[in-house]
């Protein structure tokens, strides 16, 4: 039996070219407009954080921190030592006649075992930090906040 469909087809012909244009045919035709976005708010509530993934991150960060901070020393000790400071000072104290010997690799040791230590020390207090907000947050039901995500229609 026959289709219920219009037994015409409509043919859509694209429009003539602009001047100066090159594009083919299927190109002028077709546009596509921009999704539009909008903004979905949510409300989420923070209600324990996990005092192991706080541990895992404090000491990441704090050795990274030192890390760059040993650097920044090592940069510093060579400027200082190759414009003559340290030469300087100790001419200054062999004058009054005091004997002082520095031993950089020794400076640099003790350096990095206090950063160690305050590695050790900071993740600690952040671990500390952890279980106390999971006691308060059990009281008082934790930190509410609203995030913001967009989403394409």
């Amino acid at each position: 039996m026959a289709s219920t469909e219009d037994s015409t087809q409509r043919v859509r012909t694209a429009p003539p070219p602009r001047r100066g244009s090159t594009g083919s045919a299927a190109a002028v035709g077709t546009r596509t407009r921009p999704a539009k976005r909008r903004v979905v708010k949510r409300a989420v509530t923070v209600r324990r954080v996990d005092p192991f993934s706080v541990l895992k991150l404090s000491l990441i960060f704090y050795f990274c921190t030192l890390l760059v901070f040993m650097l920044g020393i090592a940069v510093f000790w060579s400027v200082v030592n190759r414009l003559g400071i340290i030469d300087q000072g100790l001419a200054i104290l062999a004058d009054i006649n005091l004997d002082v010997t520095i031993n950089s690799g020794n400076i640099a040791r003790a350096l990095f075992l206090v950063g160690l230590l305050n590695v050790v020390l900071f993740s600690g207090i952040n671990v500390f930090l952890a279980f106390l907000y999971n006691l308060v947050a059990d009281l008082l039901g934790g930190l509410r906040m609203t995030l913001a995500q967009e989403e394409r229609d």
